[in-house]
């Protein structure tokens, strides 16, 4: 597992065995795409210009926001997962800004090197492949493989939403999604402490209203008796559409299976995927190459 670069200079982590990590920020053109966004996102050139102007023009009454408005990509970031509604998408930007703006919150200071050690700890995951719908596969665990005493529930946030924001980035991604991964085997009270209600409120609200992603589905994973004790401080701030995207799958691969087809997923999760387990040192290096995503659009 090494970090390599290609013959045009583009980062990327070699896992071995054909498989690879990287990013890739180029609009897509593939037909396929181009239908799948059509049929849900309503994309066609003549949206897309309309939706802008729209969206400028709005922008351009709130003067506090210092937002770069004349970047087609950084504005279609926040319009495909409102389906080119401009209205939505500026409230879903003013809602970002504001959560950004939080002192108690975790959106700020965002580098590789500010979130080194929970990547270094393996907390959070980037799996090489899309899943069977082109949706990135993100691995979080939420157990005993996480230690709480050195990568507290906030930083395992922040952690998340720089390597989120960072697949926010890729066309392909605003388009498919990204689903969620969440291994709580052997979760223990001192876990549990992690999860107060306020932030775990902030966290959800950011998620299902402000961020600028299609989160598709959450997997939750060895999710036994102490869990429903956690659930129950997050269900109050569940909206519906994210209440019916949570699938419980136990310790059942084959539950886990439905949502996510074995030939995306790693051996230790069922799958066919020879994985090598990660060093998280390396996820670090090749986040550095994008500090320039961090600091544009984060």
């Amino acid at each position: 597992m090494a970090l390599k670069f290609d013959e045009s200079k583009v980062p990327f982590i070699d896992l071995g065995n054909d498989l690879r990590i990287s990013l890739d920020f180029t609009e897509y053109s593939d037909e396929q795409s181009l239908d799948k966004g059509r049929k849900e996102l309503r994309e066609s050139p003549e949206i897309v210009d309309n939706a802008l102007k729209d969206l400028r023009q709005l922008l351009k009454s709130e003067e506090k926001l210092d937002i770069p408005i004349n970047d087609d990509a950084f504005l279609i970031r926040f319009l495909r997962p409102r389906k080119y509604q401009a209205d939505t998408a500026f409230e879903m930007i003013k809602g970002y800004y504001k959560m950004k703006a939080k002192k108690d919150f975790v959106l700020d200071n965002i580098s590789a090197k500010a979130i080194s050690v929970a990547l270094e700890e393996r907390v959070i995951k980037l799996y090489p492949n899309r899943d069977q719908h082109g949706r990135r596969i993100v691995y979080m665990e939420a157990g005993a493989s996480w230690n709480c005493s050195k990568v507290p529930f906030p930083e395992v946030i922040r952690a998340s939403h720089a390597l989120l924001t960072l697949l926010s980035l890729e066309p392909r991604t605003q388009l498919n999604g990204i689903v969620f991964i969440v291994n709580f085997d052997r979760l223990s009270f001192s876990h549990l402490g992690q999860f107060t209600p306020k932030f775990m409120k902030n966290v959800l609200d950011y998620g299902q209203r402000y961020a600028p992603m299609r989160i598709k589905s959450i997997n939750l994973i060895n999710n036994a008796k102490l869990f429903n004790v956690l659930f129950k401080i997050c269900k109050p701030f569940l909206g519906q559409k994210w209440g019916q995207r949570i699938h419980f799958h136990g310790s059942s691969s084959e539950a886990l299976h439905k949502q996510i087809e074995p030939h995306c997923l790693p051996e230790k999760l069922g799958g066919a995927l020879n994985v090598p387990e990660y060093d998280g040192r390396v996820l670090v290096e090749f986040l550095e190459q994008f500090q320039d995503k961090f600091d544009g659009n984060i």
